[in-house]
């Protein structure tokens, strides 16, 4: 008898437009909504009508699903304040629950991993819980922004 490994949910391309339409048909149990759409770079894009305003990006690696909300650039932030901003990013980053605060290149980002076989209601509460995330962080350092 040979043990055959279960069906991960996201490993080719394509199912990031399988995970899209289930997206857009699904409704949260507080009503939020997604309109998720599939760009040419193979990143899924998605909104949460929790907030529509910063969309979710996601993409898959060998072992993981990755969720990036790109939340303002280093030149947006006032002079003198990136310390204060590095700071409060530091003390506020354990209290935003299944989010992580992080640089890339020279853009703030907020960011989730999930397993690739995460159950697909799993996934939309977490896309759910990084949108709501996001209003909390930039609401939390607005001050420190130009």
């Amino acid at each position: 008898m040979s043990y055959v490994s279960p069906p991960r949910m996201l490993e080719l391309d394509m199912d990031l437009e399988e995970l899209a339409y289930r997206l857009n048909a699904f409704q949260g149990e507080e009503g939020t909504t997604f309109d998720a759409l599939v760009t040419e770079e193979n990143i899924l894009e998605v909104s949460c009508s929790n907030n529509d305003e910063f969309p979710i990006h996601i993409t898959t690696t060998e072992t993981q699903i990755l969720s990036v909300s790109p939340l303002f650039t280093t030149a947006e932030v006032e002079p003198g304040n990136s310390h204060e901003l590095n700071e409060i990013f530091l003390r506020l980053s354990p209290a935003v629950p299944l989010s992580s605060i992080g640089l890339q290149g020279s853009t703030y980002i907020l960011f989730g991993s999930m397993a690739l076989d995460t159950r697909f209601e799993n996934i939309a509460h977490e896309l759910e819980i990084q949108a709501e995330n996001t209003v909390d962080v930039l609401e939390a350092v607005e001050h420190l922004l130009a």
